[in-house]
């Protein structure tokens, strides 16, 4: 169904360019690379404490917020972060540094490539081109090299990902998708990479002009005329090859690519991200940041015990807190009407079977479901202090059958939520994982109505 004007998440804040929220302004950081220096997030603790609400924010796209900014602040803020590399001047150019890597590529042997190089050389090509200025909010590049941190779910406007081929590893391009869905236009060196999404992304800006409503994305003007003018690039070969591994998401705990700390809804306190900083500067590394909202810290286990004892650290796979995933809510967004932190939290806690650490479950204060704008198995929706409860779709669904529960209080949730988890488990045959199981109840509920 088509997304009502007052349902569309339409702003895409940065720093220079911040958006008002329910306790202030939000600025956001983005970590091109997925990577950031111990320095670096000492500066970012320090300015969340200073001038915002004392957390730090992880996205789903793997990059940094800071809330709770004071209008007069915003400036030295992003100054601060200018200064730091970790924004650029002027605002219209930072606005359009949309790019998302495989953060730990470099560190895995099971990845094809490392793509930071090339993301890093695209990035200063956007920044130094004024036309770029001109792509929309929310156009997005993604480089997937693979592995552990690969990208291959990631939706992208123009997107590279990594295939081993007879003549070695090259970029499949591809547009307006996931590495599934994507309409692929060939394969190229990684040399030639950064020149060809420019180029596409020229292309993009010449042709969505030619629309009565110029095209936001690069689906709408696909849709819209089609994807020959993208054809026949000369640095482009015919698709083909092995695409790049791409595993489970890493869970808390050691891995190939070093130790992963999960962080309870992507909200990273400042005394935590000191002590980070401090173990990272004592292995001499650099912290890598993933779009699933958790940390990897390159060397060895953790070994200081401020860390360990993190209220928001997570350690272990199957932690409830894993399956969670929940805007700021009331009173931190001006579109909330419940708690949605505090709720989810008390529910991972009170219904552990539904929670159980794999299991995604999106608690959303209004239906633009703006921390996980995607399909989910599970989502509770806010409307007017009450949640109702949703399958196997968005937070505004898609079909409205999906919605088979509405007006629940928060108390009353867990029952709702455990008599789901009943029904799926008496009409699951054997193992069947258990999100699979809700994806069938939800059909069946189709069904019926």
């Amino acid at each position: 169904m088509p997304i009502p004007d007052h349902y569309r998440r339409g702003a895409c804040p940065s720093a220079g360019n911040p958006m008002a929220s329910g306790d202030g302004l939000l600025s956001r950081i983005r970590l091109i690379d997925g990577r950031l220096t111990p320095s670096g997030l000492r500066r970012v603790a320090a300015l969340a404490d200073e001038h915002g609400s004392g957390l730090i924010e992880i996205t789903g796209r793997g990059n940094l917020q800071l809330r709770g900014l004071a209008e007069e602040a915003e400036a030295e803020l992003t100054a601060t972060l200018v200064d730091a590399g970790l924004a650029v001047e002027p605002a219209a150019s930072e606005a359009v540094r949309n790019i998302q890597c495989s953060a730990a590529a470099d560190l895995d042997p099971q990845a094809l490539i490392d793509p930071a190089p090339q993301a890093r050389a695209l990035d200063q090509r956007l920044i130094s081109d004024d036309r770029f200025r001109a792509l929309p909010p929310k156009f997005r590049f993604v480089f997937n090299g693979g592995g552990l941190t690969h990208l291959a779910d990631a939706d992208g406007d123009i997107r590279a990902d990594a295939v081993s081929t007879p003549e070695g590893t090259r970029y499949c391009i591809g547009l307006a998708g996931t590495s599934a869905t994507a309409q692929s236009l060939g394969n190229c060196k990684p040399s030639q990479v950064v020149d060809v999404l420019v180029e596409l992304a020229l292309i993009f800006l010449e042709e969505r002009q030619r629309l009565i409503t110029p095209a936001r994305r690069m689906r709408q003007l696909i849709d819209a005329s089609g994807s020959s003018p993208f054809a026949g690039l000369r640095d482009l070969s015919r698709p083909g090859g092995v695409t790049a591994d791409h595993p489970p998401a890493p869970e808390p705990g050691r891995t190939r690519a070093g130790t992963v700390l999960g962080v309870a809804l992507g909200c990273l306190g400042t005394n935590s991200a000191r002590l980070i900083a401090e173990q990272l500067e004592a292995h001499n590394s650099t912290l890598r940041i993933t779009p699933q909202r958790c940390l990897i810290m390159p060397h060895g286990p953790v070994t200081n015990p401020g860390l360990a004892e993190a209220p928001e650290l997570i350690h272990t796979p199957g932690d409830p807190r894993l399956s969670a995933i929940a805007c700021p809510g009331m009173p931190g967004c001006a579109s909330g009407s419940t708690a949605t932190r505090r709720d989810a939290l008390d529910w991972a806690e009170q219904v552990p079977e539904l929670f159980d650490g794999r299991s995604l479950v999106h608690v959303s204060g209004c239906p633009k479901g703006c921390a996980h704008p995607g399909r989910a198995p599970v989502v509770l929706v806010a409307r007017e202090g009450r949640y109702d409860l949703v399958l196997d779709d968005r937070a505004l669904p898609e079909e409205e059958g999906h919605r088979i529960a509405s007006g629940l209080l928060p108390e009353e949730v867990p029952d709702t939520l455990r008599a789901l988890v009943s029904t799926a488990a008496l009409n699951s045959p054997g193992d069947e994982p258990l999100v699979q199981s809700l994806v069938r109840v939800a059909q069946a509920s189709r069904n019926r109505r």
